[in-house]
Formats: structure tokens, C-alpha cells, sequence
């Protein structure tokens, strides 16, 4: 099925269909679907030569961008109906679908499934009974997705009142969940990705976190396989205890103060890992990047584990969710 502005929903839900018109430039398409001027990404994206002038009517693949369009409100029409049109139940259903790779004939119990949502991914293992309807019952608030469009358009509040003839950009809930490489395993099951250096199969992965040294210690088949420095919190504000991976995070805004992914000035950094502490979801207490990098080995955080972008990028893209993380003074 395809909306009005070329969303494909049964496609990758990472991926626009842009339909080029008279006039477009690959500067001006990626200034309005990434909000920055690299037009190398889209040209590198479909194979363009960027000095070659576009072709009206050509098709492009946009993948993963950060806004899904730019929607002009018409007479009548209020947040909730644009959340709607952009966001309803089939198109989450497709994209647990194309996410996980499956299909409602191949949904197991005890399979592992990563859930995407808005604030990032979840872990979920199947239960006897469950289908991709009731999945989508549980995690698809359509709420969720108009409070996205309301912030990032900085409208007030998702009851105010919007006027036909104003633009607003719709976001891509997704944009920030980066799949990670895999390697191949048996259907029914989540495949993940393990250390360059360590066999998945006989080297399973964990993370250990000594707050009083301020160091975290990746491990492979009980043996410590990399060493970082990090910053922990102070006064005894780092939860203690044993925790998995169940978010993962590209480029993570900063709510409190709303800045975006990306940003200089974000104290998140460029990743974040979520930790299952009670009643978080993933979202209060992780282990991200910094813009302070000065702050590491040093007691600095509001609870958080703290990394320099570049280890925390390793990081990322080398435990999968539900990787077992043990913090310890």
C-alpha cells in the first residue's frame, strides 16, 4: 500500500520512494528529507553521478531519512488525523515485518523479536498465542507518534490546533535505530552480531562495569576481550546489579533540553544502549557517547555510563540487544 506523499508501507520502513520533480536538486532533496545539504548521500544511495542534473519523473530510494515528508495542512484536519494518515496499524504490523524479517506464517513462540518504537528497540520473545495484531496492540500507541510530529514541529501540545496552510514535517519514528550487521542463523531465532575476534557460537558476549575504577570490559567466553575508561555517575547515582541491552540508538536527542541527534552541544553523544532497569524501558539509564570527553574516568553522570563517541560507536556495533550487562562498585 502507498500514501499520498510515496511511502511505500510494505517496504523497509527505513526507506522513501521520492519521485523527482522539474527543478529538484540532490542539495535541495536531501536538505528537505535529512535536513542537511550532504547530497553525496542520496547520490551514493542510487548510483548518481551529483555533477549529472536530475531527471523529472525518476525515482529515487531514500534510505532512512530523517523526515518522511512535508505535509501541508488542509481545512478541517487536526495532529491526530496526520498521525493517522503517516502512522496506523498495518504500517507498524509491516514494519515488525520487514524489521524482523518475518512473516504471521513464521511467528514462533520463544522466537526473539526486536520491536521498534519510537524511543528506540525493545527485545521481546514470542509467547504461545501471539500474533502481529496483538504485538502491534501492545507496542503501537498511535499517541506516541503524534507527540513526535508535535515536538519536532514545536507544536505546544497534541491537543492544540493547527492551521490549513501550515507545513509540518513528518518525522521518522525510526530514524535513530540502526540495524546491526548479522551473521546467519537457524529461522525461528534473532541472529547477532558477535567481536570481531570472538565465534558467536562459542564465545558469547557480556559487558562488565566497574564503577569505582570507571572502566567497562567487554567479555568473550569468560575472558576480557577489550578494556574502556568511562565516566560513571555521582554519588552513588549509577543503578548496581545485573541488566541486558534493550535499546540501541544512533544519534539519540536529548529531550530534556531538546536537542537533536547529531548536535554539538547533545551531552548523549553519538549512541545509546538502554539498560533494562525497572520500570525505564530502556530509556532513563543506558551507556552512551559524550560531548565531554574531559568528564571520563571521573565520577560526572546523572546515573548514566558515559564513553567517548568513538569507543561507544565500537560498542554499538558490536553487541546486539539483549547482550547481559553487570554493574558493580
Amino acid at each position: 500500500m502507498t500514501n499520498a506523499q510515496g511511502y511505500t508501507e510494505t517496504e523497509s520502513f527505513s526507506s522513501v520512494s521520492y519521485n523527482i520533480k522539474p527543478g529538484d536538486t540532490l542539495y535541495g532533496i536531501a536538505k528537505k528529507f535529512y535536513l542537511t545539504g550532504d547530497y553525496e548521500q542520496v547520490a551514493r544511495t542510487n548510483g548518481l553521478d551529483p555533477k549529472v542534473s536530475l531527471k523529472a519523473g525518476t525515482a529515487l530510494k531514500l534510505s532512512n531519512p530523517l523526515v518522511l515528508d512535508q505535509y501541508t495542512v488542509k481545512q478541517g484536519d487536526t495532529l491526530y488525523a496526520i498521525t493517522n494518515h503517516y502512522f496506523n496499524r498495518v504500517y507498524y504490523i509491516n514494519a515488525l515485518m520487514a524489521y524482523n524479517h518475518i512473516t504471521e506464517a513464521n511467528l514462533k513462540a520463544e522466537m526473539a523479536l526486536r520491536v521498534p518504537l519510537p524511543a528506540g528497540e525493545l527485545k521481546y520473545t514470542v509467547h504461545k498465542g501471539d500474533t502481529l495484531y496483538s504485538l502491534s496492540a501492545k507496542y503501537f500507541k498511535v499517541q506516541d507518534y503524534q507527540q513526535m510530529i508535535a515536538k519536532v514541529n514545536g507544536i505546544e501540545s497534541t491537543s492544540a490546533s493547527i492551521k490549513a496552510g501550515q507545513v509540518v514535517q513528518i518525522p521518522n519514528p525510526f530514524y535513530s535505530i540502526e540495524e546491526c550487521a548479522t551473521v546467519a542463523a537457524p529461522q525461528g531465532t534473532t541472529a547477532v552480531t558477535p567481536p570481531a575476534s570472538a565465534s558467536a557460537s562459542t564465545k558469547p558476549v557480556s559487558i562488565e562495569i566497574d564503577i569505582t575504577r570507571n572502566k567497562l570490559y567487554v567479555i568473550a567466553g569468560g575472558a576480557v576481550e577489550k578494556t574502556f575508561d568511562i565516566a560513571s555517575g555521582k554519588k552513588g547515582s549509577t543503578p548496581t546489579g545485573s541488566f541486558e541491552i534493550i535499546t540501541k540508538i544512533k544519534n539519540p536527542w536529548y529531550m530534556a533540553k531538546e536537542i537533536p541527534g547529531g548536535d554539538p552541544k547533545n551531552p548523549l553523544g553519538s549512541r545509546w544502549l538502554g539498560l533494562s532497569v525497572p520500570n525505564t524501558q530502556g530509556t532513563k539509564y543506558g551507556i552512551h557517547g559524550t560531548n565531554a570527553p574531559s568528564s571520563i574516568g571521573t565520577n560526572a553522570s546523572a546515573g548514566c555510563i558515559r564513553m567517548l563517541n568513538k569507543d561507544v560507536e565500537w560498542l554499538f556495533g558490536t553487541v546486539p540487544t539483549g547482550t547481559k550487562v553487570k554493574i558493580h562498585a
